[in-house]
């Protein structure tokens, strides 16, 4: 049609007919999309699910684990991610320390350290856990990302100067005491208590006795009890999780003057600023599928990995995913996305040892992997979140699985070429990433990651 200078052309027949298609293409995705669903043809609607999904187990920078409200300890061997061992690094503070009411006559009796589950475990908790617990000997210090990165390089979820899963402070070789238990992780009464070296426990008894300004200044506290440090020993099948909310107790007895019997009580130190807590984490790969992931080599293609990709809390592995023949597909032809789904399926059992997490978000990397940003839910702000379905709730017998809504996402690459070397990077939701070591495997299909792409569109 010729359309002169003053013809006015009715364009809602057009976009009339184009949203009548796809409000029938949304009629028929009640159950999602189907390759049999009856009438897709009659509307000249298809479906692809041949796209070719890129994906790598990849080895995120650094994690900042300090400051999550969970203290992270134990250690567990995995066939597939090789032993895992978890540290807690903390401070101790004077700050409800009071010496006031402290007999003249009062006698050291003990100090013990007193710890409280969080609820969180992972691993076998039938197995005896084994904790030492050290003295620090080098400061607690913040520091930016351990990476050389331009400011709009650093992590979406790093904020600024903090304590990372990766870095070791000095301690005393010597324990200052130790305990082997059964954890309950799911107790609301029951806490862990190590009794802790006398020695220790007589001089800072001695220091509160003379009023001594290392226990009753601040700065001068810090400088003399640098913290603690809590961590597995020997081999251990469980990891827990405890409150960042410590008890380390001093123990006295004293004459009551009103009866003259002996009496107990307690001078207490409590957890220093949670700024100062972080949890370190320690892997052993060697003789795994994934023994050549490092922070030098960070990462492997699924055909270097048995088929399967990898997803592990703490740790900092996750899941790097590309669309090139998507991209491809996208820009070849006149066509309009309806709906694009993103499925993987893992063939990790929810009632395994090592169940899948409940739920994975994707982030948006750059070139270089960096996580930039958070994939949003279609068209709004909220972070978009996939929930672990079981087979069963999956359709029947099989594997569990957990889908995502690319549509916008995907529809995004129609003439864009800024994005040709970004990446999604699947991993479990952030909260999770810094203090849990949920992990996942992706189950194998046909010799690749069982990750498919399904997308329904319009051809015009």
């Amino acid at each position: 049609m010729d359309i002169r200078k003053g013809y006015k052309f009715n364009v809602f027949p057009v976009f009339a007919w184009f949203y009548a298609v796809i409000f029938a293409v949304a009629c028929k995705q009640g159950e999602g999309i189907r390759l049999d669903n009856e009438g897709i043809d009659d509307l000249g609607i298809e479906i692809v699910d041949t796209l070719t999904v890129d994906a790598r187990t990849f080895l995120l920078d650094p994690l900042p684990t300090a400051a999550t409200g969970t203290i992270l300890v134990g250690s567990l061997r995995d066939e597939a991610l090789g032993e895992l061992r978890l540290s807690s690094y903390f401070r101790i503070s004077n700050s409800e320390l009071n010496l006031s009411g402290l007999p003249a006559d009062a006698v050291y009796d003990s100090l013990s350290l007193r710890l409280f589950y969080d609820g969180y475990y992972y691993g076998d908790t039938t197995a005896q856990l084994q904790l030492a617990l050290h003295r620090l000997s080098e400061d607690l210090e913040l520091s930016e990302l351990p990476v050389a990165l331009e400011d709009d390089e650093y992590p979406v979820f790093v904020s600024g100067e903090t304590l990372w899963s990766d870095q070791s402070v000095a301690f005393e070789p010597t324990a200052l005491g130790s305990a082997t238990f059964l954890p309950r992780p799911l107790s609301t009464s029951d806490t862990v208590r190590i009794k802790l070296d006398d020695a220790l426990g007589r001089s800072l008894f001695d220091m509160a006795m003379s009023n001594d300004t290392r226990l009753t200044n601040a700065e001068d506290f810090i400088d003399f009890f640098k913290g603690l440090v809590l961590m597995p020993a020997g081999d251990n099948q469980c990891i827990v999780g405890l409150r960042d909310s410590i008890a380390l107790n001093l123990h006295y007895s004293y004459e009551r003057q009103s009866d003259g019997m002996r009496a107990s009580d307690t001078l207490r130190f409590t957890l220093g600023s949670t700024d100062y807590q972080y949890n370190q984490v320690t892997s052993d790969r060697q003789g795994t599928v994934l023994a050549d992931l490092s922070y030098e080599n960070n990462q492997l293609p699924e055909s270097a990995t048995l088929h399967r990709t990898f997803i592990q809390g703490t740790s900092g592995i996750v899941t790097r995913l590309r669309f090139p023949t998507a991209r491809q597909f996208v820009n070849s032809a006149n066509i309009a996305i309806s709906k694009a789904q993103l499925i993987i399926e893992t063939d990790q059992s929810a009632h395994a040892l090592y169940p899948p997490p409940a739920s994975l978000v994707m982030m948006i990397a750059n070139p270089y992997g960096t996580p930039v940003s958070f994939l949003p839910a279609s068209y709004a702000e909220a972070t978009q979140t996939a929930y672990y379905q079981a087979a069963d709730q999956a359709g029947g017998a099989g594997n569990g699985k957990y889908v995502f809504d690319l549509t916008e996402y995907i529809s995004e690459m129609r003439n864009n070429t800024s994005s040709e070397s970004e990446s999604l990077l699947l991993t479990i939701p952030t909260a999770d990433l810094m203090a849990t070591v949920n992990r996942l495997a992706v189950a194998t299909q046909g010799n690749k990651p069982a990750i498919k792409l399904h997308l329904l569109y319009v051809k015009f």
